[in-house]
């Protein structure tokens, strides 16, 4: 027997038909070209990673991504222009930041972040939300999420810096931001701005003494190698500000802004667990390995020398920035 169909059921399957295969918001294809400064090691470059993996898990084959590591495509610098014009999507920024936006200076105000159960309290709340802002006005960019650099130590190759006295004489080699070179002038060594690019040939060739970085970047970069002394003095935190082009994050559908928001965040919480863990296996292998002698600053000395910089850095940074930090961080 032949079942005839009327208008409305023809019209009936064909609606359900058209919903089934309705592609959702989410299914939008999305391209994200990625550019890092830093060797496939970096900490901004894994946390880089870890946001197209998670973007890769959410979207499969919907997403697509292109990610240069280890400066292929400019250094941090050009990354900054880059990714202000569109020429790339996605960039993490480190110390260059305050070059954006003056606000950033307040990650130069030494010793603030006890640990990083504070960095967290204070990047991943409302204080965030405050640098986010700033820099979406200021620069064009969406932060997407802080990361870690991490807490950075001291080497050098001339003798053990335990005071703000040892630094007389040394040239120590600091990023392109004014604050940070306030400060060491501040604690007595003479700052000397280099492209981070630059510096294991700088050391060698002793035409720098020291320099100030995280572990894992003094390792990753074999600086360790040629800087005998090195100072366990976390006195600064430094972290990556994931950041995107602020015209290409609005375009995008309200999902995929959720998804590569909670796919940064995600990601900047498992870098700094592993800074955390890497911080202790570093150390442990430079003290196994028994080439570079390692020595624990005496922090009141630093500490009472830092005293004139927070108002200083707080005038910089401009704006209630510098004591919003403080109370973020109690």
């Amino acid at each position: 027997m032949t079942r005839r169909l009327t208008s409305s059921a023809v019209l009936g399957a064909l609606a359900l038909g058209a919903a089934l295969f309705t592609v959702p918001a989410s299914a939008e294809p999305l391209h994200l070209k990625i550019a890092s400064p830093s060797p496939a090691g970096g900490f901004d470059t894994v946390m880089a990673q870890k946001i197209a993996d998670k973007m890769k898990a959410k979207l499969g084959d919907q997403f697509t991504y292109e990610l240069f590591d280890n400066a292929t495509i400019g250094d941090e610098v050009v990354h900054m222009q880059q990714v202000r014009t569109g020429q790339i999507d996605m960039t993490p920024l480190g110390s260059d930041a305050v070059t954006l936006d003056p606000v950033w200076a307040v990650f130069d105000m030494p010793f603030i972040f006890a640990d990083r159960a504070a960095v967290a309290k204070a990047l991943d709340g409302p204080f965030g939300q405050e640098l986010a802002a700033s820099m979406r006005e200021k620069a064009g960019l969406e932060v997407l999420a802080f990361g870690e650099i991490g807490f950075r130590q001291i080497t050098n190759s001339v003798r053990p810096i335990k005071t703000p006295a040892d630094f007389k004489g040394m040239k120590i080699r600091v990023p392109g931001s004014e604050t940070r070179m306030l400060t060491f002038k501040t604690l007595g060594a003479t700052p000397v701005n280099m492209n981070f690019g630059e510096v294991f040939l700088a050391l060698q060739n002793k035409t720098i003494d020291g320099q100030e970085n995280p572990l894992n970047d003094i390792v990753e970069r074999s600086l360790n190698e040629v800087q005998p002394y090195i100072s366990i003095s976390n006195h600064v935190y430094t972290p990556v500000t994931f950041v995107m082009n602020a015209r290409k994050f609005a375009a995008l559908p309200d999902d995929q802004k959720a998804m590569l928001k909670a796919a940064a965040l995600e990601s900047a919480k498992e870098i700094r667990e592993l800074g955390a863990v890497k911080d202790v296996e570093l150390l442990a292998k430079l003290k196994q390995a028994g080439k570079n002698e390692i020595i624990e600053i005496d922090r009141a000395s630093f500490i009472a020398a830092s005293q004139p910089l927070y108002e200083q850095i707080g005038a910089i940074a401009g704006g209630s920035y510098a004591a919003d930090l403080l109370k973020a961080v109690k």
